[in-house]
């Protein structure tokens, strides 16, 4: 005899082998790095613009599967591509520019230029990959003495603030690798639509960036992290201000197979994938998808997962409908014999027989709907054995078994139940059949 468990359980494996294959986190994470924080001499410089006291420097990183690289950020009407602060971002005026890779290497040792915001495909300058500065092991080339001091020429050199909010300071490590050979500028880069530039230039002040049209794309075969952490920079950021966005991407696999990930789980189009991860601050839930609570645009978890998936039939017209699953797999629903998705009744329902009543619809219930007693009609030759009645979840409202087994009519008492519809599981030797009926209270009249 084969085990039920195991049965069921071989049968939930092939019905999850057969599914189309699912996303098998492609975006590990969305990293958001405090890199620098400015003070009182960062803020004396002229030459680059105001910075204020205290603005925070933040890098995005986009840390993605082994194999994936990075094809689009983009901004859609369903899904706009949003980047604000509660205060203007920082735009530095003497060499500031867009993008990452268009900042001139020999200027970011010039007063607050290695401080501009932009957006990158992995470049912090053209030629300098971004990094963490925990992965930045070969020192700083803009930083202190190897900062010119800025318009006031301040002695020791600006960027020097070792706030501990910040993490290693700037004078150690500055987020910077070389190229080795690769290009700072992706491949085929483009912008189309509206431009990050209309917010993050050296001409603009503003606090919010909110696209629904823009799209900076490069091409096959994308771009990846400069180590095998796969970590791409894809923001700068310099504001006094609270941070906040939402972006979408399209991310590669390394079979070529392009996903398109998205910051919101409504207005989802064909071929989108929600991800939490991908606003900043993050919504939190239940990130576990082993759990009924998971939530897939929760971008944190909170510790709200509960419960966890039990696979199984929850129709309550099948004959092995589950009161301990929560969570439908159709496929695992039996109806008898002649309807049980190719599985084996015996094994799947053993208490119905391998042969079913001819006619299930000879069974009558009256008066339907019911007020005091329920009246069973079975066939003459059918054969009782117990009548079961379900509530509308499938919770069991009443169970009577008849002992004779040879009763063709029965009368349920039904007065104790509330109003509503009910299932009702006659079970004879023959089979198991389900009819519904409604029950009324006395003030409702049955007609």
């Amino acid at each position: 005899m084969i085990d039920r468990a195991l049965y069921s359980l071989t049968v939930i494996l092939f019905i999850c082998s057969s599914l189309p294959a699912l996303s098998q986190n492609e975006i590990e994470d969305v990293i958001v790095e405090t890199y620098y924080i400015s003070d009182a001499n960062d803020a004396t410089d002229e030459i680059g613009g105001t910075l204020a006291p205290g603005s925070k420097t933040y890098r995005v990183y986009l840390d993605l599967c082994e194999d994936c690289s990075l094809r689009a950020i983009f901004g859609s009407p369903e899904h706009p591509l949003t980047i604000s602060s509660s205060a203007p971002f920082f735009n530095n005026l003497d060499r500031g520019r867009t993008f990452g890779h268009e900042i001139n290497n020999s200027a970011l040792d010039e007063n607050t230029v290695a401080l501009d915001s932009w957006l990158s495909f992995g470049a912090a300058s053209n030629q300098k990959f971004g990094v963490l500065k925990t992965d930045d092991t070969d020192g700083s080339i803009v930083g202190g003495a190897n900062n010119d001091g800025g318009s006031a020429n301040i002695a020791g050199g600006l960027l020097v603030n070792a706030d501990p909010e910040a993490g290693i300071p700037l004078t150690q490590e500055d987020g910077l690798i070389p190229l080795n050979g690769s290009a700072a500028l992706p491949p085929n880069f483009q912008v189309v639509g509206t431009s990050p530039g209309d917010v993050l230039n050296a001409e603009t002040v503003a606090a919010t960036f909110n696209s629904s049209d823009t799209r900076l794309t490069c091409s096959v075969p994308g771009t990846r992290g400069p180590d095998a952490t796969n970590r791409i920079l894809i923001a700068q950021l310099t504001t006094t201000g609270d941070l906040t966005f939402c972006i979408n991407v399209d991310v590669q696999r390394g079979d070529g197979t392009v996903l398109r990930f998205v910051s919101g789980d409504s207005l989802l189009l064909e071929g989108e994938t929600p991800n939490g991860r991908l606003c900043y601050p993050p919504a939190c839930g239940c990130t576990d998808p082993s759990f009924v609570e998971y939530d897939p645009s929760a971008g944190c978890d909170d510790g709200s997962c509960q419960n966890a998936i039990v696979f199984g039939c929850l129709d309550t017209l099948a004959c092995n409908y589950s009161t301990s699953a929560n969570f439908n797999v159709q496929e695992l629903c039996c109806y008898g014999p002649s309807d049980c998705n190719g599985l084996d009744v015996s094994i799947v329902c053993p208490d119905v027989s391998v042969a079913e009543v001819a006619e299930g619809s000879s069974f009558v219930l009256f008066p339907n709907p019911a007020i005091d007693l329920l009246h069973i009609s079975a066939p003459s030759n059918a054969r009782l054995l117990a009548v079961t009645i379900l509530d509308a979840l499938g919770r069991v409202a009443k169970e009577h078994a008849v002992s004779s087994g040879t009763t063709s009519t029965m009368a349920l008492p039904v007065a104790d139940l509330s109003t509503g519809a009910y299932h009702v599981v006659i079970r004879t030797a023959e089979g198991a059949f389900v009819k519904t009926f409604i029950k009324l209270d006395q003030s409702e009249p049955a007609h």
